[in-house]
Order: structure tokens, then sequence, then C-alpha cells
């Protein structure tokens, strides 16, 4: 198994939760738990992107400088996000709810691939 290919089958089994979660939200639920979830699944799918791409250009010979920078970024997408959340809520009247769906498809994308690995992974007298 390549592991350098594993974030990039994580976001994409994410956005694959993302666009079945919207169209499930679009056709059962109102149209502020649906504006939610989308506002919700874009900001955190955003983040991870964020995250991977500064990750994959950080130079990890310079531990120090670059621990602290990831660390930083972090800490920066963290406020940027609850800063977002709240304008969503307080000014767009975005349903709480539907952010917090939203806001769960990564960790349902890294369900799903752990699931898919465990099917990958059984042995032929397992089948």
């Amino acid at each position: 198994m390549d592991f350098a290919k594993v974030p990039s089958i994580w976001f994409l089994l994410s956005a694959v939760v993302f666009v079945l979660g919207l169209a499930a939200s679009a056709l059962l639920g109102s149209h502020r738990f649906t504006l939610g979830f989308a506002a919700g699944g874009a900001l955190v799918l955003l983040n991870a992107w964020a995250s991977a791409r500064k990750i994959r250009k950080a130079e990890f010979p310079h531990r120090g400088r670059v621990t602290a920078a990831l660390l930083g970024g972090f800490y920066v997408r963290l406020i940027l996000l609850g800063i977002c959340l709240f304008g969503l809520i307080r000014y767009v009247n975005a349903d709480p709810l539907g952010l917090v769906t939203g806001l769960s498809v990564v960790p349902a994308g890294l369900f799903l691939m752990l699931i898919l690995i465990y099917i990958a992974n059984r042995r032929p007298e397992e089948v």
C-alpha cells in the first residue's frame, strides 16, 4: 500500500460522503438545513485540503520551525473556522444542526476508508 496516497483517498471519500449527504439533505431536509450542511461540509473539506497542502510543502529536516509553523497554521485555521461558523449561524441564518452534520463529513470519510481497508485486507478464508 502506498501511504502517500492515503490523504488523497481520504479526501476523495470525504467528498463523496459530502455530495451524497448534500443530495440527501436537499431532497429530505429544509432549505436552512441544506445550507448549513453545504457550508459546514465545504468549510471542513477546505480546511482538510489546506492542511494537506501545508504538510506537503513542509521541509521536515528543519523540525523545530516546521512543527511551529504547522501548529500555528492549524490554530489559525481553527480560529477562522470558528469565525466562519459564527457568521453562518448569526448572519446567514444557517441551521446549526446542518452545520454540525456538514462538519462530520471528514470523520465519516475516514470511517468509510477504514471499512474499505478492512474489506480489502481480508484473507481468502474469511470471504
